[in-house]
């Protein structure tokens, strides 16, 4: 990601509350990041590692305790949050987009326009009239990520946006932040489902409030192991852990089954992320 522009940044970002007991609670201890133009950025780590107070520092949504939040002014940055119905404003679908789209400097027909194609990039095929309230979670989901889209923003944080999904929504948004990645959007996507996260250019990784890993996903999921045990016969995946293993997550089921192979003495020089991607290998071997 060298190329790109630097777009938005954290220096020793904290975010710190009186918690009941009178201690304070670090929601975020010390956070650095930079994020540029038309990169995926996952954010993992367990429950309370911080990664929902880092989507509302960067949405403006939470308050820094310390640190610097950097953002130029005319950034158009837009989220879409673990509970669809926080985010609900209007009454019927329309509504949404009407409140979603009022500020923007376009015509009525652009707005009309870019509504239509959110809707079936999502997947949502209702009237305009429909009453949100009767849509179901998964289906407010998509709305919510419909109207962000077309906003057409610089910066898209995603918290958890496939939680409610099925599968075929989820891939089909997997897809949707692929092309919006290679058009200029940067896209935050926070999630525990470590699938996913296989997808991205790069991975952060959270815990009690800090970050404890920040690069490709590639060394994050394997442990590191120099070429000349890689090679050898003494087995080294079978003493060594990944960054994803010292933090307490779980590889996905394509990492841990590459692993197995590796701790067999097959797959040594490749390092999978995706089932495709080890069917590929170990039809080669």
């Amino acid at each position: 990601m060298q190329d790109k522009l630097s777009i938005i940044s954290l220096l020793d970002a904290r975010v710190h509350y009186a918690a009941e007991d009178g201690e304070v609670k670090k929601a975020l201890d010390g956070v650095s990041l930079t994020l540029k133009a038309g990169e995926w950025l996952s954010v993992v780590g367990s429950n309370g590692g911080g990664k929902s107070t880092l989507a509302g520092l960067l949405l403006g949504f939470i308050p820094l305790s310390a640190g610097e939040r950097n953002v130029p002014a005319n950034l158009t940055i837009r989220g879409v949050l673990q509970q669809p119905d926080t985010q609900v404003l209007g009454d019927t679908i329309e509504e949404e987009f009407h409140f979603a789209l009022s500020h923007l400097h376009i015509s009525s027909e652009e707005k009309g326009k870019r509504r239509q194609e959110a809707l079936q990039l999502v997947g949502l095929h209702h009237p305009l009239d429909t009453m949100i309230a009767r849509l179901s979670g998964g289906q407010k989901q998509l709305l919510n990520i419909a109207t962000a889209l077309a906003a057409k923003p610089d910066v898209l944080i995603m918290d958890e946006p496939t939680a409610m999904l099925d599968p075929d929504a989820r891939e089909r948004i997997e897809g949707i932040v692929h092309a919006v990645t290679s058009h200029g959007t940067a896209v935050v996507w926070i999630t525990h489902h470590l699938e996913e996260a296989t997808l991205c250019d790069r991975i952060m990784a959270m815990s009690k409030g800090k970050c404890v890993y920040d690069g490709v996903p590639e060394s994050f999921f394997y442990p590191e192991v120099t070429a000349t045990e890689a090679t050898s016969n003494t087995k080294p995946y079978e003493r060594l852990q990944s960054p994803c293993e010292e933090i307490g997550l779980e590889p996905p089921f394509t990492v841990k089954t590459c692993l197995i192979l590796k701790r067999r003495g097959r797959l040594k020089s490749v390092n999978p992320l995706r089932p495709e991607q080890l069917a590929k290998e170990a039809a080669r071997w």
